[in-house]
């Protein structure tokens, strides 16, 4: 039986936090990581990118883990990229409309330009 299971990595760079998320971002997974985001100091210059790369699944949990990190973020008006690249994940961001919150890139570089500008979303975060 194939044995699921969830990583994640915290990188600090000179003006941003990178948080590189591997696995299946799922209800009974992430309990642990959705702690950690919550300790997860707030001291950054531009705001966090949230690395999907290795992202096998993701589900309501994963998403509300994300919005809830993202809440607190926005509390010290720092920003959220989240890089996607597999077009699974890119999908349910899509169905769920996490895409229309939070801008999404295709690579680290992408998410660094978007965290230095205004971007705004479709949806507030205070509306999804």
């Amino acid at each position: 039986m194939n044995q699921k299971k969830i990583a994640m990595n915290i990188d600090t760079k000179a003006d941003y936090i990178v948080i590189a998320f591997t696995g299946d971002l799922e209800y009974g997974m992430i309990e642990e990581i959705k702690s950690e985001l919550q300790t997860l100091s707030l001291d950054t210059k531009h705001g966090y990118i949230i690395d999907m790369q290795k992202v096998t699944n993701i589900d309501s949990t994963g998403f509300g883990m994300i919005v809830n990190f993202a809440k607190k973020v926005s509390v010290k008006d720092k920003k959220i990229a989240i890089i996607v690249v597999d077009d699974f994940i890119r999908n349910l961001f899509a169905i769920s409309q996490v895409d229309k919150v939070f801008p999404i890139a295709k690579s680290e570089e992408q998410a660094r330009k978007i965290i230095k500008e205004d971007w705004l979303g479709e949806l507030s975060l205070n509306d999804y």
